[in-house]
């Protein structure tokens, strides 16, 4: 397990010298992948590294050199992107003053399209997967601020930035009772500010603390998790009432403690997607789980419910997991099969290799014009290319939603920035330049 550890280690190293030496050639949106999906396979590993004989360690090996081997196949499309961009153009950026207005501006349609009118869109057929994109521009705000902030060598105010961060998972915990979206959000605002940091330095130093810290947070939220969510999903619960069981994470946080049954339990129960990736290989390699060959995601499935209102329901993520790798799950229990799985039980190793670079390669292109439209200040460009990539973050997720969700972002994207829904300030004429 610790020689895999060492070739992750080494795959994040290569990601950042090969696709992020340059902020201006982009390497947020394969950062921010790299790391959600390292998120929920890499913790799984490390009780294993002292005690290999706990159950599900074989699984647990042969789920993470998939995921590997996948890494590897993303790092390599990413990489191959990079290489095959344009040259650099001088360009004529945006004012600051008109960055910083629409940043405001996107934080704040982004907090009211999240939390209040994404909860009104779900009464209403295939409504939210239309509006669930417009919470994106939560993270496109918060990397204005830290953008203007970098132009203007502002410390003060990237600080101030710094601490909005943990209200983000505190704002989806307390209202909707899960933290995932939070997190997710914090993963990709920290990689664009890594990618346009000056002082890369402090994050390799502060890295090991803020992972351990991390980790000691999850394991107490986990404990907490059933009661915080009893008080959230009761609709008389004030926010003082909330607030206050949240606040139970805080006062039973324990340092994590990869010795402790209840903490190990904790991480594989939902860090360690590992061991379904390799109860699935060892089912097939046993005859027991034949591939799906692109049935876990079928093409009529990006049809709107409210348009075709007799589509056949499609199996959820739990239902796809149980089929293939044999697991059984409580019901009512929330299980996504994640790309690694996903591709794999489609077609093989192939299918691994070729999804996974096709997704850094096109991730790559995307983030090559997020940062091309802040050079040049076209903020339209940033919608349109950020919108839809920050979509497609979801490592843990199924296909099936997630090309639902992307296109809807697509859809929405054009929709903000062709009728000017708030006010998405024009391109700025460019002279010259080469």
């Amino acid at each position: 397990m610790f020689t895999l550890l060492l070739v992750w280690i080494g795959l994040l190293a290569a990601l950042i010298v090969f696709c992020m030496r340059d902020w201006r050639y982009g390497g947020v949106l394969v950062l921010g992948y790299f790391l959600s999906l390292s998120l929920i396979h890499v913790p799984g590993v490390l009780p294993f590294l002292s005690a290999d004989f706990l159950p599900g360690a074989a699984e647990t090996q042969t789920g993470f050199t998939v995921t590997l081997i996948g890494l590897a196949a993303f790092v390599t499309g990413a990489t191959a992107s990079r290489l095959t961009q344009r040259r650099l153009q001088v360009m004529n950026g945006a004012p600051i003053e008109v960055i910083d207005r629409f940043s405001v501006r996107c934080l704040m349609f982004g907090v009211l399209s999240y939390f209040v009118l994404i909860p009104i869109a779900a009464r209403v057929p295939s409504l939210t997967s239309l509006v669930s994109p417009f919470g994106t521009l939560v993270v496109i705000g918060m990397w204005l601020r830290f953008y203007s902030a970098a132009q203007r060598d502002q410390l003060e105010k990237t600080a101030q930035s710094l601490l909005l961060l943990p209200l983000l998972p505190l704002a989806t915990l307390g209202t909707a009772g899960f933290i995932g979206y939070g997190v997710s959000w914090v993963i990709s605002v920290v990689a664009f500010f890594f990618a346009i940091s000056r002082f890369r330095l402090v994050f390799y130093i502060l890295a090991p603390a803020v992972v351990f810290l991390g980790l000691s947070f999850f394991v107490a939220y986990m404990g907490e998790r059933v009661g915080i969510r009893d008080v959230v999903w009761n609709e008389s619960a004030g926010v003082g009432e909330r607030l206050e069981r949240i606040s139970e994470i805080f006062t039973h946080f324990q340092p994590l403690d990869l010795e402790s049954n209840e903490q190990v339990k904790a991480i594989d129960d939902r860090l360690n997607q590992n061991l379904m990736v390799g109860m699935g290989v060892e089912r097939h390699d046993l005859g027991q789980s034949p591939f799906m060959y692109g049935g876990s995601i079928p093409i009529w499935v990006v049809i709107p419910r409210v348009v075709w209102p007799d589509k056949p329901d499609v199996g959820g993520g739990g239902e796809i997991v149980s089929n293939f790798t044999g697991m059984s799950f409580a019901e009512g229990t929330s299980v996504g099969a994640g790309q690694v799985l996903e591709f794999y039980m489609n077609f093989g190793y192939p299918g691994l290799i070729i999804g996974f670079a096709a997704l850094g390669f096109g991730l790559m292109r995307l983030d090559r014009g997020i940062m091309d439209g802040l050079r040049k200040g076209d903020l339209r460009l940033v919608l349109k290319c950020a919108m839809p990539g920050l979509s497609m973050l979801q490592p843990g997720g199924n296909l099936m939603e997630i090309a639902v969700v992307t296109l809807a972002s697509v859809v929405g994207a054009y929709v903000i920035t062709s009728f000017k829904v708030f006010g998405v300030p024009a391109p700025v004429p460019q002279h010259a330049i080469v």
